[in-house]
């Protein structure tokens, strides 16, 4: 799938509906719309760093939090003797997540570490070092701002000319550019619409489909459910 910039937005409304959008304000209007239809273009991110102040400051394009751990070794021990696990138990841990190395991206040696949020920080009871976070971030580009697809970039063109006219037609108190206001969110919804839905549907995601148009058992022996087209 082709990714778009941005800023591509800004010249499809020019070409499309012959606006020249406020520069000032685009990118904030923008994201408002690319908010609205919901799609995120996500990767898998692997952040290490040190805490200050017991905080961690988020990238900016986090989306999901999968998990957050640090080195320590996560163990008990069963004697009454020695506080810390002895060697011969580091040692027998090592071997055993040596085993667990790259058998699932959302694992990591260490312990899991408790945290809340607090904006873009997460806070922590005490220091650590060399923690880990794994989470699902938006794709961007250098700027900060997300791809978009060429079904976005169409929609988000309406959405930005629509804001654009009806925030003109109440500042002149125009009912004419009230109606052109009205055509063009007819439009902004219709592609939104269109923004929303996949170039293509895989066979993994027709499967969840035809389960909900028919039935959950519809692949049980002797029963046939076909959907409604």
């Amino acid at each position: 799938m082709k990714n778009n910039s941005f800023n591509s937005v800004y010249s499809q409304a020019n070409i499309l509906y012959g606006t020249t959008l406020d520069t000032t304000n685009f990118e904030d209007i923008c994201l408002s719309g690319w908010e609205l239809i919901g799609n995120r273009q996500t990767a898998l991110y692997k952040y290490t760093t040190n805490t200050e102040d017991k905080k961690i400051k988020l990238p900016c394009n986090v989306d999901m939090i999968e998990v957050v751990v640090a080195p320590n070794v996560e163990a008990q021990t069963s004697s009454n003797i020695m506080v810390y696990p002895n060697i011969y138990n580091q040692w027998i841990e090592g071997y055993i997540e040596s085993w667990k190395k790259n058998k699932n991206v959302f694992y990591d040696k260490g312990m899991m570490l408790k945290y809340r949020q607090e904006g873009e920080n997460l806070v922590f009871d005490r220091d650590y070092n060399n923690v880990t976070i794994i989470y699902h971030g938006v794709i961007v580009d250098d700027d900060g701002l997300p791809y978009l697809n060429d079904k976005e970039v169409a929609a988000l063109a309406a959405y930005c000319t629509y804001m654009d006219i009806y925030k003109q037609s109440l500042i002149r108190r125009d009912g004419g550019l009230f109606q052109l206001a009205t055509a063009a969110k007819n439009d902004w919804l219709r592609l939104c619409n269109s923004a929303r839905i996949p170039k293509h549907l895989d066979q993994n995601l027709m499967n969840d489909i035809l389960d909900v148009k028919t039935r959950w058992d519809r692949k049980m022996y002797g029963k046939s459910f076909h959907p409604v087209l």
